[in-house]
């Protein structure tokens, strides 16, 4: 079966370019390239925080991701109710020092975040206007 190299989508036999991206498919897909050891570039005290920063940081071309800094962490036991964990975004290592810089200027006027969205979303929502 051939593979979009760009997306890491399957495709059936006889197709012959990725409908997401338009790239020629493969008939492997290749290893994925990860980049170095993830690391912790910000400790979120929320939820919104920690997803608002990663998708900053994915709109500059850095890949990143938000989670819990411990799948299971034994010491906290079962967690209280209405306590919200504190999240951590992660990025490759090499990307580090640019998720810092970036993460540590001043936010983006809530326009400039919304006409940001709305130019690599190819099908916004009907509320979202200017």
């Amino acid at each position: 079966m051939p593979w979009c190299p760009d997306c890491r989508i399957e495709y059936d036999a006889g197709v012959e370019t990725c409908v997401d991206c338009g790239a020629a498919l493969t008939d492997s897909l290749p290893p994925e390239d990860l980049g170095k050891e993830p690391v912790v570039v910000l400790r979120a005290s929320t939820a919104h925080e920690a997803q608002v920063s990663a998708a900053t940081l994915r709109a500059e071309g850095i890949p990143a991701y938000a989670g819990p800094p411990d799948a299971y962490i034994p010491q906290l036991g079962n967690p209280v109710a209405g306590v919200t964990p504190e999240l951590a975004v992660w990025v490759p290592a090499d990307a580090a020092d640019a998720a810092v810089r970036i993460l540590s200027l001043p936010p983006l006027p809530e326009e400039d975040l919304l006409a940001a969205e709305q130019s690599t979303d190819p099908e916004p929502d009907v509320d979202e206007e200017l």
